[in-house]
This record gives C-alpha cells, structure tokens and sequence, in this order.
C-alpha cells in the first residue's frame, strides 16, 4: 500500500470531512471529501476510487441506501462506515447494506487507518489513479456508476491475478443472488475450474470466511431486517435461505444474534406501537 489508496470521504459535516481528509491525505492516500450522496456518482466519473469511508446520516440519499446502490454495481469498491449508530440493529444494517467496516463515532485517526490498512489488504489490485485531464473511465478499466446508477468498464486485458479475482468476484455475486439451498462446493468448483479446497481457500481469503460459512453469515443478517421490516412468515423465509426446516433456521439465527427469529420480531412490532 505504499502508493496509497484513492479514498472519497462522505461526510456531511464540514470540520469533520476536513479533518479526516487532511489526516489521510498526510498518510499517503489521494483523497477527496464530499458532502452529500448526490456527488458521488460525479466524482467516481471523474477519478477511480478504491474505498469509501462513508457517513450514514447525510442529507438527501443516506448512507445505507448509498452503500446499497454502490455495492451492487462496484462490488469490488471497499465501504467503511463511520457513524454515531452504534446499536447492534445499525451494525446490522450496514453490513447488509454494503459495508465492509463499521466504525463507531467518535473514531480517531489511527482506529481509521488501521481499518484501512487490513481492508486494502482484501482489495482487488489497485489500477493507477488516472494522469490529469484524462477520464477515469478511459484509465485502468475501473467500473464508475452512471447516473441511473448503471455500471460501465473498459480497458485492457486482465493479469491471471485480476482474472482470478474477478472469477470469485464473479462468483460472489452469483451466490449472493441465490435464494434456496447452494450448489455444492464441488459444483461450485466446477463452475470456476478450480479444486473444491482451493476455491474455498481462495474465497475465504478475497471475503474472510469460507462459501458456505460466508453465505449463512450474510443470509442470516438480511433475514434479520426482513424480520423485523416485513410480515414474511419464518417458514417461508426459513426456505428461501436454505433451510430444509424452520427450526434449522431457528437455531442457526438464535446462534449468530443471541434470541429467535419469533422473539426479534414480536420486540419489532411493540416498539412500532
């Protein structure tokens, strides 16, 4: 990371976006700071970018409907989120929404630049910061979001690094489409030409855990939302995750958040009344 990262902060509080983006200018990243989610399709046209570090209460578009947007079109931009939200449920929907990272404000510099650092160490290869003048779009092939929120890439053919990347990136996207039971590793295996270990070896290091664990983990957080959010009935929801009886499920999301899907969503509805 020695060339630093192209970084966009977000924030809509002046002093703070000041002083964050002065603080990783001097660590060596090329930074920008904006103030609101409505230039950031403009200043992505403008320059690649390899991180977010992103506010969620902005005016306008708020940072999870932003984070959510952005994922789906640059799955390979890293998104830290830096916000007052600190309850549990906030956590939670943030990192269904996108998010990378979740930092609690008030965050120091250095608790930002070691979040940072360990997230750049899952980013995809970096491609050079376009030479002034030039239009990112035509500099390195880094995707940009158009202003229907549409993604377009162009530019050279890939290293065999960047094309194995871009197989699990590919993958990734596939599964998290995927509602039901999975393919089985060796299926999946089959669909990148690769061994079954060495394909979840590979995608535990790009996403920190291996697929199925991955998919559970991520599965389990938007069932989260949906429950407390939606009258889908658990059963019904139970299925499309993947699991062949409720009370799988039942025990699995008791596992990962410490009580029933039943109980998250009989506490919702008392405090919706």
């Amino acid at each position: 990371m020695a060339s630093g990262l192209n970084i966009i902060v977000v924030e809509d509080h002046d002093d703070l976006r000041e002083v964050t983006v002065e603080a990783l200018q001097g660590l060596g990243h090329r930074v920008r700071g904006l103030a609101c989610a409505e230039a950031l399709d403009a200043a992505l046209r403008a320059a690649p970018a390899d991180l977010l570090v992103l506010d969620l209460n902005l005016p306008g578009e708020d940072g999870i409907s932003l984070a959510r947007r952005v994922r789906v079109v640059r799955p390979e931009l890293g998104i830290i989120m830096v916000t007052v939200r600190a309850q549990v449920r906030d956590k939670i929907e943030g990192y269904g929404s996108g998010a990378d990272l979740y930092l609690a404000k008030p965050t120091s510099i250095e608790e930002l630049e070691a979040a940072i650092k360990a997230l750049a160490r899952r980013l995809p290869t970096k491609v050079p910061a376009a030479p002034p003048g030039k239009a990112a779009g035509a500099a390195g092939g880094l995707a940009v979001l158009d202003q229907a929120g549409r993604c377009s890439a162009s530019g050279p053919g890939l290293t065999p690094e960047q094309r194995s990347r871009e197989r699990l990136r590919r993958l990734h996207d596939d599964l998290m489409r995927m509602e039901g039971k999975l393919p089985t590793l060796e299926a999946l295996a089959a669909r990148v030409g690769l061994c079954a270990r060495r394909l979840n070896d590979a995608f535990a290091r790009e996403y920190g855990l291996p697929i199925h664990a991955f998919v559970t983990d991520r599965r389990l957080t938007a069932a989260y939302a949906s429950i407390r959010d939606t009258d889908i009935p658990l059963k019904q929801l139970a299925s499309r995750l993947g699991y062949a009886h409720v009370n799988h499920f039942n025990a699995a999301f008791r596992k990962k958040f410490g009580l029933p899907p039943g109980q998250l969503r009989r506490e919702g509805r008392a405090e919706a009344q």
